[in-house]
């Protein structure tokens, strides 16, 4: 329990009593990641944003660090996200932590590693709920934007889907490239696997160096229309819907 995680970030919402940890490195190359914006959280306020510039990510937790940031809060729900948390080889040990403190713990991936074993070991660490962002259905397409292929991330969700945990999706619409046609397919393959689990259609939001516009909201409701013919629980995110209650940066102190 003595090891360094790749935890860089973590803010606390105050609204649910939550936190979320960033994790650094990924295995796929998302042209659009939203961290290219910035490697800090999108909630904050511009002046937190601005105190954050004089510290970098490479600065990392150590699980007895993390330990003792959870002793000054009051947590009951943590997020593990970033990049890609399932890279940290310490990803157990940061779970059973935090199982320790009785925090319902979510983790949000890509799902490329979550093979059957990985699965196994998550269940066992007390991991509560699994969401997988599913970046396109089409192989071609996640090959092009994440420059992985998804086989093995959809035969991956179709075991997350026999398993304990709780499992969740979601998609980023990109207009021209993951439209509203392909997340039409990405609710179908859910569908047929089991249209109670949950999906979530997030706008895309411009990042430098990528060709996309911004996914204008109507749009994004569009494709929750079209994909709750599939399934019963859809949700979306994007610009015009608030963020509830006060976040305050954890780590790192500024």
């Amino acid at each position: 329990m003595r090891g360094m995680t790749n935890i860089y970030h973590i803010v606390y919402f105050e609204s649910d009593k939550s936190i979320y940890a960033f994790f650094r490195g990924c295995n796929f190359a998302c042209r659009g990641c939203i961290l290219k914006l910035s490697p800090w959280d999108c909630h904050l306020p511009v002046s937190l944003h601005s105190k954050l510039q004089r510290h970098t990510p490479s600065q990392t937790l150590s699980l007895i660090e993390l330990g003792s940031l959870i002793d000054e809060l009051e947590v009951e729900r943590a997020v593990l996200g970033g990049a890609e948390p399932t890279v940290d080889k310490e990803l157990i040990d940061v779970i059973k932590l935090l199982r320790s403190y009785g925090v319902y713990t979510i983790l949000l991936t890509n799902g490329h590693n979550l093979d059957i074993n990985m699965i196994q070991s998550l269940e066992n660490a007390g991991l509560n709920e699994v969401c997988v962002s599913i970046k396109a259905l089409t192989d071609s397409i996640h090959t092009y934007y994440t420059g992985v292929s998804n086989r093995r991330l959809l035969e991956n969700f179709k075991h997350l889907s026999r398993c304990r945990m709780r499992l969740r999706a979601e998609s980023v619409l990109i207009p021209g490239l993951i439209d509203i046609d392909e997340i039409e397919r990405i609710a179908k393959f859910i569908a047929s696997l089991n249209p109670a689990i949950p999906y979530r259609i997030d706008a895309y939001l411009r990042v430098p160096g990528a060709p996309w516009p911004e996914t204008p909201p109507e749009r994004v409701k569009k494709a929750v229309e079209i994909s709750r013919k599939y399934l019963e629980n859809v949700s979306c995110l994007h610009c015009n819907v608030p963020v509830t209650g006060g976040v305050k940066i954890v780590y790192p102190k500024i």
